[in-house]
């Protein structure tokens, strides 16, 4: 897809098979995915090992002239760090749907000519709101069915 090599780093390594269908290849660290790709998407959830993932370090290892992307969580991302690495010309450009404080963002990425900003909406789609209907109604089933819901938000209490 788009005519670009794939390069990953998860906590977990991805199957032969499936490195292989998607053409992928496993960097054993961040800093060697970071060091080695033009451009870098973030997609991984908030949680407290994640908080602040890409700071100034992590942009310092990025290629000069690096495209940034992220559109998992603002948190994960350090802005002041952002900021200044694209105003150093470390990063040629960066592609956000989230920020930190929404809806009380940092009015200074409106105003870059480098930082393309597009809400967060992937969820807002007529599939996506079919397929949240028919998950909903699949864990009701289920719960009458056999007493648990087949993705429960809170499983400890969960049926009491």
């Amino acid at each position: 897809m788009f005519n670009m090599k794939i390069k990953y780093f998860n906590r977990s390594r991805l199957s032969e098979k499936a490195e292989l269908h998607y053409n992928a290849t496993y960097c054993s660290s961040l800093h060697e995915l970071l060091s080695s790709s033009d451009v870098v998407s973030i997609n991984c959830p908030l949680n407290a090992e994640t908080t602040n993932l890409i700071s100034t370090p992590e942009f310092a290892a990025m290629k000069p002239g690096s495209f940034f992307i992220n559109t998992a969580r603002g948190a994960i991302v350090n802005e002041a760090a952002l900021k200044e690495a694209l105003i150093s010309g470390r990063l040629a450009r960066a592609g956000l749907d989230v920020l930190c404080n929404e809806p009380h963002v940092d009015s200074w990425f409106f105003e870059q000519d480098n930082v393309v900003l597009q809400p967060h909406l992937g969820g807002l789609t007529n599939m996506a709101f079919h397929k949240a209907e028919r998950e909903c109604f699949e864990n009701v089933r289920s719960f009458f069915e056999n007493g648990q819901a087949n993705s429960p938000v809170n499983v400890p209490f969960v049926g009491l």
